[in-house]
């Protein structure tokens, strides 16, 4: 009895929104054993499109199929940023809306539209729509993401005859993403329920796409929004969730994991002075399962590089997770001289068989230090980190340190588990990587545009698994970079103003690309 609203339930988890103030008397409840709750943001991740998919074959219906297939009696659902309503791709040719239902997150929750059982944005149906009672926009500043995922899925090309979708006969259920919500994933969740209960009732299948992520998590899909989500497409029959894979193929490696043996091993991480938590911090979050780092003893250390070398500074206790289980442990670390160096805190909880740990050190004394994580033991751990992240750089690159003698124990970060988190990782979802669909266009003022690289590469920005646990991911790769899509009116008229090579010659498509774009091509394939 804490004024809660259970939004979902799946065998031992329920998905509820609570008040703040109640938080602390709800954790004190017999059955409760835990409470997920994520700090992630979620972030945003077509002729020569359909050629390249061999679409434009399937539409035509050429043997061997018995018929054109373009999506009709199909629903697809859009998790983004939004949608441009007056786009005439996503109208029919009378000019109403072919989106059935429209829910924005971001709207103000004390209106009397928020749906129910969730009770926060707002919600449209078409009838409102056609009556111009929708508010919700894609605004200028996501670039028209929404847009140009919900073109390149289903765009009809109505607006000039120019780059249809791959199921531009489908209908449309449109969900604006608030991705600052506190407890993101979960929105998410709550926004794929919604397309699939609307698409029930009106007795439809569904696919969803959902180009967005983080790339923080435990990236095996054992936490509750992927677990919620692979319920749902159990459920029922004509389901289907897509998702990109993510970009960041190119960023230095952020990935950590390496086998722990009794000779101590460590690697360095830098202070983010532009950190996500808005103050200069070294931090990073560790998963590990039980089995595999209940061995594992851990501590921070701090070196520092000079013209002669990089003298160690001093070292902080070690601990295990045993130490720091729902539980803050509180260490100083000091220099040899006795100085203080930077106070480091651990915190780790356990949710079912794995471990998350947090490692903080909040306003270290100094920039010059190279913080040590040390281990030693019998163990395994994973750990994805990186300052264009928000959190900690790993230090990657020892060819440049003078005198460093200590190279042997030194354990360097990888390039690999760069898939997006969550729902990506899940077997029963269809995660998406991205290969170059073209490299050349002809621009609004009819100048041709071209590019490097060859139609039909995997673009290095596409983001690779495997997931934490070691299965395949991503499952397949479309045409992302570089597609021409549907966009919002009012970002087409700033870029044709400002940028017009980056818009289509007919004026209303503008170039996007990535495992964003790349998505909704499986998406609008399903």
């Amino acid at each position: 009895q804490v004024e809660g609203r259970v939004k979902m339930t799946i065998a031992d988890r329920v998905s509820a929104t609570v008040p703040v103030a109640r938080i602390l008397e709800l954790a004190q409840c017999p059955a409760l054993q835990g409470i997920e709750f994520s700090m992630d943001r979620g972030r945003t991740m077509n002729d020569s499109m359909r050629v390249r998919n061999r679409v434009d074959l399937v539409h035509s219906g050429m043997s061997p199929l018995l018929q054109g297939y373009t999506g009709e009696g199909v629903v697809i659902g859009i998790i983004d940023t939004g949608l441009e309503l007056l786009h005439p791709d996503f109208q029919d040719s009378l000019g109403n809306t072919r989106v059935l239902h429209y829910w924005d997150q971001t709207l103000n929750d004390s209106l009397p539209l928020a749906p129910l059982p969730y009770g926060y944005g707002q919600e449209y149906d078409s009838a409102a729509i056609n009556a111009g009672l929708c508010p919700a926009v894609d605004p200028w500043y996501e670039y028209g993401h929404g847009s140009t995922v919900a073109g390149t899925a289903a765009g009809n090309g109505l607006a000039n005859g120019r780059h249809k979708g791959v199921a531009p006969d489908a209908d449309l259920i449109i969900v604006t993403s608030d991705f600052g919500r506190p407890n993101w994933r979960a929105s998410v969740a709550d926004a794929v329920k919604y397309i699939f209960d609307q698409a029930a009732a009106l007795g439809r299948p569904a696919v969803i796409n959902a180009s967005l992520g983080d790339y923080y998590g435990s990236h095996d899909a054992l936490d509750a929004a992927a677990l919620m989500i692979d319920s749902m497409l159990d459920a029922a029959p004509g389901r289907a969730l897509v998702c990109a894979s993510g970009n960041s193929g190119s960023i230095p490696n952020y990935h950590l994991s390496y086998p722990v043996t009794i000779d101590t091993g460590f690697t360095w991480f830098s202070t983010n002075y532009t950190s996500g938590f808005g103050f200069p911090c070294v931090y990073f979050e560790l998963w590990a399962d039980t089995t595999d780092f209940e061995q594992v003893h851990f501590g921070i250390g701090a070196d520092i590089s000079t013209s002669n070398g990089v003298p160690h500074r001093g070292d902080a206790p070690y601990h295990t997770v045993q130490d720091a289980l729902n539980t803050l442990v509180e260490d100083t670390l000091y220099s040899i001289d006795g100085n203080r160096l930077a106070v480091v805190n651990y915190y780790a909880e356990l949710r079912g068989g794995q471990y998350r740990m947090d490692v903080m050190l909040a306003e270290p004394d100094s920039d010059t230090y190279k913080f040590r994580f040390s281990t030693t033991g019998s163990g395994q751990f994973d750990v994805w980190s990186s300052s264009y992240l928000g959190t900690s750089e790993i230090f990657s690159n020892l060819g440049g340190l003078v005198g460093f003698s200590d190279s042997a124990h030194y354990r360097l970060p990888d390039a690999e588990k760069r898939v997006v988190d969550s729902w990506a990782c899940s077997e029963k979802v269809i995660t998406v990587g991205n290969y170059r669909n073209q490299i050349s266009y002809t621009d609004h003022t009819n100048t041709l545009q071209t590019f490097t690289g060859t139609p039909g590469e995997l673009v290095n920005t596409s983001s690779g698994g495997p997931t934490r646990d070691h299965r395949l991911k991503p499952d397949i790769a479309a045409t992302g970079d570089i597609t021409l899509s549907s966009a919002p009116l009012e970002w087409l008229n700033l870029l044709i103003a400002n940028d017009p090579a980056k818009v289509d010659v007919g004026g209303y498509h503008i170039r996007s690309g990535g495992t964003s774009i790349a998505s909704p091509v499986v998406t609008g394939t399903v």
